[in-house]
């Protein structure tokens, strides 16, 4: 059956989505609706009611549904959504696996909560340890621990399969510029140390933790520890799930809009065995020097060293994968440019180009102030 994302239901229209509406009518937003208009015309939807949720309460969730869907068949998948769950069949080569998408949402579920992409940025030094030590760890947590009690591996169309979970953060304002280090520790239950010598050779350790603890929520940490997890061979980070990847990936190729400047700027991985902070980079998309950016891009894929059903390393195709080998947890960064976290900025060609570039000039200089572009 066609499916249509921008035909507005009558019954919908006082529950309809801001971000939604946005979306749907802004003109900055136009390489994002062309984009989508394509998707639509192949994206399966076995439960019926796909449009109604991405217009409304599940704009986020299916939003990331659909990035997913993009991100498989940029990896040659053959995809399978006929069933109502786990939420994809995936092939490739000789092997199948099933993949179910779960996000961390805000805890105060009263209805519609547009995420929003700024942090809060008066935490203390101590409560931003505290966000990553426990807070976030709890908020990744408790979607997780939820779909491992649904016991998908118990499906007929699972059984025998490599099951995985794909999650995104969007619990808090600024949760997706969070690193996914916080949900390493959660994962593998150890929490990471890095330090410098006298001759500046980076080590890092880790160290066990038990649990994490927010007020009076306490959860166990080690998922992949946990009774059942076995049958998860691993969790897909992801943080690049949203409405400005299709705008932005649009507006670099077929769905460009010579009407609009785009600006996406923020922090990707640091080359260099030494570093410790992340690298700061800004560019205009569709411009010759601006990054080519991939559905992959960002995303990173934890392997279950207690999985019954491994996978191969790169099997998933995200743009790292971390595992444990002898002991020690190793990440793989598969691309050269891999962004921890970034904000698009639309402007109108016609605006002030002079204004529109001392303005950026702030923000790099700002964001150079936090992260050196040579970290010494």
């Amino acid at each position: 059956m066609k499916i249509d994302f921008f035909k507005d239901p009558s019954s919908n229209k006082k529950k309809l989505h801001p971000q939604y509406i946005q979306l749907k009518n802004s003109p900055g937003f136009k390489p994002a609706r062309t984009i989508l208009r394509s998707i639509q015309k192949s994206f399966i939807d076995p439960d019926g009611n796909f449009v109604e949720q991405f217009q409304t309460t599940g704009f986020d969730q299916r939003t990331f549904e659909l990035f997913l869907n993009e991100l498989f068949k940029s990896q040659n998948m053959i995809i399978d959504r006929r069933h109502d769950r786990p939420d994809f069949i995936l092939s490739k080569g000789d092997r199948t696996i099933a993949l179910e998408a779960v996000t961390a949402n805000p805890s105060n579920n009263s209805g519609i909560i547009p995420y929003s992409i700024y942090p809060e940025l008066d935490n203390t030094d101590s409560e931003l340890v505290d966000l990553y030590r426990n807070e976030i760890p709890i908020r990744l947590g408790s979607p997780l621990f939820s779909k491992l009690k649904k016991e998908y591996w118990t499906l007929p169309q699972v059984k025998g399969k490599s099951l995985v979970i794909a999650i995104q953060d969007f619990s808090r304002p600024g949760s997706l510029t969070s690193s996914s280090s916080a949900l390493a520790q959660y994962l593998y239950g150890v929490e990471y140390d890095a330090q410098k010598d006298k001759s500046g050779n980076l080590t890092v350790h880790h160290k066990p933790i038990k649990e994490h603890i927010k007020g009076s929520k306490i959860i166990p940490s080690g998922f992949f520890d946990l009774p059942g997890a076995e049958n998860i061979s691993g969790i897909l980070f992801c943080n690049t799930g949203t409405i400005a990847t299709f705008n932005r990936i649009s507006h670099a190729g077929k769905g460009n809009d010579p009407a609009l400047r785009m600006i996406r700027y923020g922090t990707s991985y640091r080359h260099g065995k030494n570093a410790t902070l992340p690298a700061p980079f800004m560019y205009e998309i569709g411009t010759y020097q601006a990054e080519i950016e991939t559905w992959n891009q960002g995303t990173i894929f934890f392997h279950n060293p207690n999985a019954l059903i491994p996978l191969p390393i790169g099997w998933v195709g995200a743009s790292a994968d971390t595992y444990l080998k002898d002991g020690e947890h190793i990440t793989n960064f598969h691309d050269d440019f891999h962004p921890y976290m970034s904000v698009t900025q639309i402007f109108n060609e016609r605006d002030n180009r002079k204004t529109v570039d001392d303005y950026l000039q702030t923000i790099w200089k700002s964001l150079t102030d936090i992260f050196p572009i040579d970290e010494t």
